[in-house]
């Protein structure tokens, strides 16, 4: 059987869950050594490796930041009995060859020796007793002092396979990876399509999507989750078309035939949308104050209903979904949802024109809530009473949408949206605005998509996002989300390690660090399916109409914060396990990790750290970069190249952010495990840990992008890979770079 089949075969029997049980907890990375061998090995590589390749890897040894004193096994067994004994053995012979002292005593002795003996050649005494280099290692090898490691062990584990095959899959030998970079590491086609699908590490998300989907339509779900499987089944039944719908539309209003009049604002009709769903303008919700003793705030926001999670009103009565990413461009049921909005009796000529100036209004809207989304909340105003929101941001009726008993504190996030938004309503004539609006209204409700298998998969994650994360749980044992998420946490410590060594990160920024947390752990109320279910209890959720179902959903969610009562452990954050996305909560102030996102197989225990650091690394880096400092404006406009608009998702200041995160993981992967020699090898894959780091790093990218929607086979998308591998100005030198290849030419950014 070869390797490939092998790995094929590991996969579908265990999926990703079955591949975390390998080994048993005995090959746990821990704190003090993340490279898997034993402390002393480790401790020995410290001290020796002196060779201009060593010191390139890592700091002087004092700067090196020992976390504990935990242990690890990841190394051929030879180096953990005998790396003590080589030591010793060596030792003296070290001390001999490298200190001043005994090289001043060594010229006396010749000058004594020239002198009385007249001994022939001191200049050749002289040299041969001057200070040599370290050896590069000295391990005991049996009987004899070997001044030289032997190769790294091959990792014969079935995961070691399946993750060798699956980066292979995607490599192109054909092409050099200083010059094509994204050609080189993620080519895809029709011969590796079926492998790379298969064991497609890169996306988590994907993972999750595909399991659920599983779940979904094997209906092998108890009686508990069976509200799970009539909402799936209504999305698969889900048209533009419903009655239900068109009752909605209008109970707003209806659609405005051309030539009649608008009304004066569209203020009520947003008041009437916030009242039955989601509004396509602005959202309203109830979050924590900071401090020991926090009340409750009304926030107001730009709409957040795009994320992939429903979210609940009250926020910290639950977990929470990451910031959500407001797709550029038109949705995909657009053209669909019109044609059945508009009357019968418009003609053709109407039809087109309607169709068109319905376009360019919610194109227009979504590019001005795009660009504001990417702001982030820093410009904040506090308010204390309506009238006074009322006066600052007349856009809209805030006493039809701010409830009448609400006394407490007011927070607008990024007050420049709002008055944005008051400017752009301004530029188009009340009837279109409120065409336009009907129909976003039903979009925020509808699936993102033409109803299939995989949409309606997300789609019901996203509606009943508690539920679904219950019955995902429930696939894992209890033993593996331990241990996984014992080792985030370690490698969260050892990137925050690395960073407090950061010579120019000093004053708030270094504070920030190091009060800086991560919530790995899971929400308890996930496992607790029968309370779940009764808060479920008051909803009819039918397989017919998708729509009616959602709006049932929102209503339940739309709770009233004067019913609440804080309690202790209200600034916890928690994450659903099922949205794979890290992201920082800055009322926890901690680094939040989705139990998917740790569960993928390039985390597994049996893997070296490489591998660790540059799938869960990366990710997690990301967010504590973003979590101690406001905005990087100046260098992600010096830096990032304009090729960056290929990222219909992401904005200059992300990628330079994910730039930066490779470089910490980068770096504090080597900082802390020394010289990675030691590493285990993968199974046929002839490359250093290195330059895996690199490459995986990459094909996660690629697939993260793929998944988007993002077009990778454009050139934009391959300068901005060759762009993100190239900083830090160590991929230059791990895949040995002529001056003048791409990777060599590129603008480093380094963003610390």
């Amino acid at each position: 059987m070869t390797a490939d089949s092998s790995a094929r075969n590991v996969f579908r029997k265990n999926g990703v869950a079955g591949l975390g049980n390998n080994g048993h907890g005995r090959n746990l990375i821990t704190t003090a050594n993340p490279s898997g061998g034993s402390s002393a090995s480790l401790l020995q590589k410290q001290l020796s490796f002196k060779t201009p390749v060593g010191s390139k890897q890592m700091g002087k040894s004092d700067e090196i930041e020992m976390i504990d004193s935990s242990n690890i096994e990841n190394f051929n067994t030879r180096y953990n009995k005998n790396s003590i004994i080589g030591w010793i053995c060596c030792a003296p012979c070290i001390w001999l060859r490298t200190s001043a002292a005994v090289h001043k005593m060594a010229i006396t002795s010749a000058t004594l020796l020239v002198t009385t003996l007249l001994v022939a050649s001191p200049i050749l005494f002289l040299i041969s007793t001057a200070p040599s280099p370290l050896p590069r290692d000295c391990y005991m090898d049996g009987d004899r002092c070997s001044p030289a490691v032997s190769t790294p062990p091959e990792c014969t584990d079935p995961i070691c396979e399946a993750v060798a095959s699956s980066i292979q899959a995607r490599l192109n030998w054909n092409k050099d990876p200083c010059t094509e970079f994204k050609k080189f590491s993620c080519w895809r086609n029709t011969r590796n399509k079926n492998i790379t699908n298969l064991i497609e590490m890169g996306n988590s998300q994907k993972s999750v999507d595909s399991q659920m989907l599983y779940l979904f339509q094997n209906k092998i779900m108890n009686d508990s989750f069976n509200v799970l499987h009539n909402l799936y089944e209504s999305c698969l039944q889900q048209t533009t078309n419903s009655t239900i719908m068109h009752r909605i539309f209008d109970s707003l209003g209806g659609y405005l035939p051309v030539g009649s009049v608008g009304p004066s604002t569209i203020a009520p009709l947003i008041a009437k949308i916030y009242d039955l769903g989601p509004s396509p303008l602005v959202d309203l919700y109830y979050d924590l104050s900071y401090g020991r003793r926090p009340h409750i705030l009304l926030i107001i926001s730009g709409p957040s209903t795009s994320s992939t999670i429903l979210e609940r009103k009250i926020r910290w009565m639950s977990p929470k979904a990451p910031p959500s990413r407001i797709r550029q461009g038109l949705p995909k049921l657009l053209a669909d949802l019109i044609e059945n909005f508009l009357p019968y009796f418009v003609s053709y000529a109407q039809r087109v024109s309607e169709k068109d100036t319905i376009f360019e209004f919610i194109k227009d809207l979504n590019k001005l809530q795009v660009e504001h989304s990417r702001r982030g909340f820093w410009d904040s105003t506090v308010l204390y009473n309506v009238s006074s929101l009322q006066d600052l941001y007349p856009v809209l009726n805030w006493t039809l949408l701010i409830p009448q008993n609400w006394s407490g504190p007011i927070v607008v996030r990024n007050s420049d949206y709002l008055k944005a938004l008051e400017y752009f309503l301004t530029k188009y004539p009340t009837r279109v605005a409120h065409n336009s609006l009907l129909l976003l209204s039903a979009l925020e409700i509808l699936p993102r998509d033409h109803p299939s298998p995989e949409v309606c998969t997300r789609s019901t994650m996203w509606a009943l996002p508690e539920l679904s994360s219950s019955l995902y749980i429930a696939q894992h044992s209890s033993e593996d989300l331990k241990d996984t998420t014992k080792r985030a946490e370690i490698i969260f410590k050892s990137l925050k390690a690395h960073l407090k060594r950061a010579p120019s990160l000093k004053g708030a920024a270094l504070v920030k660090l190091s009060a800086l947390k991560i919530q790995s752990q899971t929400w308890e109320g996930f496992s607790n399916t029968t309370d779940l279910l009764k808060t479920l209890q008051t909803l009819d959720i039918t397989a017919e109409c998708w729509f009616q179902n959602i709006l049932e959903i929102y209503k339940k969610n739309k709770m009233e914060a004067n019913d609440i009562s804080l309690n202790g452990g209200s600034h916890d954050a928690w994450a659903y396990p099922i949205v794979s996305t890290i992201f920082y909560d800055t009322l926890s102030h901690s680094i939040v990790v989705p139990l998917s996102v740790i569960l993928i197989p390039y985390f597994n225990t049996v893997l070296p750290p490489y591998l660790h650091y540059a799938s869960v690394g990366v990710s997690i880096a990301k967010e504590i970069l973003r979590s101690i400092t406001k905005s990087f404006d100046e260098k992600a406009m010096r830096c990032v190249p304009h090729s960056v608009n290929i990222f219909s998702n992401y904005s200059r200041m992300d990628i330079l952010i994910h730039s930066g995160g490779m470089q910490i993981s980068y770096h504090s992967m080597l900082s802390l495990t020394g010289p990675i020699k030691g590493m285990a090898r993968l199974p046929g894959l002839n490359l250093t840990p290195t330059q895996i780091f690199f490459l995986v790093s990459a094909q996660e990218l690629c697939a993260e992008s793929n998944y988007l929607g993002i077009d990778t086979n454009a050139p934009e998308f391959d300068n901005i890979l060759g762009w993100l591998v190239a900083q830090g100005g160590s991929a230059t030198e791990v895949f040995k770079c002529p001056s003048g290849s791409m990777i060599n030419i590129q603008k480093t950014c380094n963003v610390l």
